[in-house]
């Protein structure tokens, strides 16, 4: 699946090795742990719980993990996978539309970073928020000549801080649906990774003696499941409230949505099936490696 020629080999001059089932193993390990660590900012910096992942961009700390955890990933997807010229062990069933598919979804990793999501998704009591974008800004923050300080408008809506938008209600819709549609495009991609790419025979291992492919494979299909579900579910809702209820019950399908924090439970749900099939793919623990493959590990250790 990349330009490295078997799972763990010395690239160029470099005096160490490059590790695809490390790389694996790094992304998996960002994803399923990124919920937890929101979590933890949430109890240790005393902010009110997010609605979402997503609005974690808005509060300290948190959103230094949200960003960069987002572009970790990806970088590795979008730049690490390279199109092969031979067939990797592990990687050998992989295709080029998987390449592209891959590289799709580290370009929407960096759009879900860099475009946040709209509104608070907080009801903030204190000095909670980190970040805030500002319409019609006015005035001077010059250190040197004594600035005034920054007047304006507070808006939760990136593409609102524009000049050439200023409210909400110019933004044009393809700028308004980029977040949503690159999660969207990603979790899906991820999902269809999960289920169908990590579950072909890709190694010469899975088809010996003692092989674990059954036992990845149940693993990866429950986990593709997973993500595809918690997508479903938050497109559902998102549907109904635009499209299928009164405008009043809406607003009480979303209050009491909100109340339970369900689409930080769904968002969570994903990016840990995400992570643990990934970390899975990367041989975390044993009890997934196939035992020729731990037999070549054993002989090379001894020579």
């Amino acid at each position: 699946m990349s330009d490295i020629a078997n799972n763990t080999t010395p690239l160029d001059d470099l005096p160490f090795t490059i590790s695809l089932r490390r790389v694996n193993r790094g992304v998996g390990y960002v994803a399923l742990f990124l919920p937890l660590w929101l979590i933890l900012v949430t109890i240790f910096t005393e902010t009110c719980f997010n609605a979402s992942i997503s609005h974690y961009y808005f509060s300290r700390i948190g959103g230094d993990l949200l960003v960069g955890s987002l572009t970790f990933i990806a970088l590795l997807l979008a730049f690490f996978y390279s199109f092969p010229t031979d067939k990797v062990d592990g990687y050998r069933r992989h295709t080029t539309l998987d390449i592209w598919l891959a590289k799709i979804a580290g370009i929407s990793a960096f759009l879900i970073a860099f475009s946040p999501t709209t509104g608070s998704g907080c009801l903030y009591d204190g000095a909670e928020v980190a970040r805030v974008f500002i319409t019609g800004a006015t005035g001077s923050e010059d250190f040197n000549n004594g600035g005034t300080g920054v007047a304006g408008t507070i808006t939760y809506n990136f593409w609102a801080s524009f000049k050439r938008f200023g409210n909400p209600e110019n933004v044009p819709l393809i700028l308004r649906s980029i977040h949503f549609a690159a999660a969207a495009a990603m979790f899906l991609i991820l999902a269809y990774f999960s289920y169908f790419v990590f579950t072909r025979d890709n190694s010469s291992a899975s088809q010996m003696a003692g092989n674990r492919k059954i036992r990845r494979n149940f693993w990866y299909r429950w986990l593709g499941r997973a993500i595809l579900l918690a997508v479903l579910a938050i497109g559902v809702k998102s549907a109904a409230l635009a499209w299928l209820l009164s405008p009043e019950t809406a607003t009480a399908v979303e209050t009491w949505w909100n109340s339970l924090r369900l689409t930080f439970v769904f968002e969570a749900i994903a990016l840990c099936s995400f992570g643990l099939s990934w970390m899975i793919k990367g041989r975390f623990i044993k009890a997934f490696e196939d035992a020729a493959a731990m037999d070549a590990t054993t002989q090379g250790r001894a020579a």
